[in-house]
């Protein structure tokens, strides 16, 4: 069973941060500029005065959510709604559970929105991440293009979209989709990897590949080159070999070190190059990142098998054993009651 929340983990981050509050100059200067700790502190001052300013824990939630402190911004979306139970609250919470993975506490809230706001397209794209996360493809797709209808200008709502139909195989219209968006913002790293990925699938590795140097191009030096990257190493497995793929895996995880991917792929590579000692290494770095994923505890197992060191190879297993079966319990996402 394939499980889509491992795409999209690495190629959205989720913040919903909304233009239609009324926000202070000065307060709204700082989200504008992204200085979020002078932001959050300055909200905290005005609450300190005005605690029933139901806007400002809206606020702290979307400095929460934008900054990966769900927890927080779940507290504070809960605070805001108590006082008034606006859109913006409601998005905000629909976002900080579904980066707590509580994806049906997240659908709940986005019906409340729907109820409110029917034809507002951020309420479909958290929706779709939602059922992405939760392995329900063939939903997700139906709501990112529900949020393409509502707003077709905008790129991102394409890209998901786009996204969507290629954890579908439907790779033609995929292609569509991701090129609607890079025809509207040709500056996105995520749209030239996800069509890279694309050619790839439609048996165009040339184009693929360039496309992913595209990517690179426009990453410059941040952590967004992490992705390219890693599907350069995955090219480079296929028609050159292993080694070559180890650089580009080296890469990847140098530009995002806290991303487990590159890490779990770079140590698979270096087990199939017999490098047992770096394999467990990076093989451990995945499972600290991502403890509760069984493809890490799977691959370690058997490179400590290949180590010698049986009890640790036994202990991997069963923690293996322990998720598949956690995973095969899972609850899917709850329906959207809101058409």
């Amino acid at each position: 069973m394939r499980v889509a929340a491992l795409v999209w983990a690495f190629v959205v981050l989720v913040s919903a941060q909304t233009l239609s509050l009324a926000v202070p100059a000065e307060i709204q200067a700082l989200l504008t500029t992204h200085d979020y700790p002078k932001a959050e502190q300055a909200i905290r001052e005005k609450l300190a005065t005005s605690p029933a300013w139901d806007t400002g824990h809206v606020l702290l939630a979307q400095i929460y959510n934008a900054t990966g402190r769900s927890e927080l911004a779940e507290r504070s979306g809960l605070e805001a709604v108590k006082l008034r139970e606006s859109v913006d609250a409601l998005l905000a919470l629909a976002v900080a559970t579904l980066n707590q993975r509580k994806l049906n506490d997240s659908i709940e809230w986005l019906d409340k929105a729907a109820k409110r706001q029917p034809g507002n397209p951020e309420i479909y794209k958290i929706l779709g991440l939602d059922y992405a996360m939760g392995g329900m493809l063939r939903e997700s797709g139906q709501a990112f293009r529900r949020a393409v209808e509502l707003a077709p200008d905008n790129w991102e709502l394409h890209y998901l979209d786009g996204r969507a139909l290629y954890e579908l195989e439907k790779f033609p219209d995929s292609e569509t989709a991701i090129e609607r968006a890079i025809e509207r913002n040709p500056a996105s790293v995520k749209a030239w990897t996800a069509l890279g990925q694309v050619k790839d699938r439609l048996g165009d590795a040339a184009r693929a590949e360039q496309n992913y140097r595209k990517a690179l191009e426009l990453c410059g030096a941040s952590q967004e080159c992490a992705w390219p990257l890693l599907e350069l190493g995955f090219l480079a497995s296929r028609q050159t070999g292993e080694k070559e793929a180890e650089l580009y895996l080296r890469r990847a995880v140098e530009a995002r070190p806290a991303w487990a991917k590159p890490h779990f792929y770079l140590g698979k590579t270096l087990a199939a190059l017999g490098e047992l000692s770096a394999a467990r290494t990076e093989l451990e770095a995945a499972a600290r990142i991502e403890p509760d994923l069984s493809q890490h505890q799977y691959q370690l197992a058997q490179v400590y098998r290949r180590l010698g060191n049986v009890e640790k190879a036994e202990q991997h297993l069963a923690r293996y054993r322990e998720l598949v079966e956690l995973e095969r319990k899972k609850k899917t996402p709850a329906e959207f009651n809101v058409p």
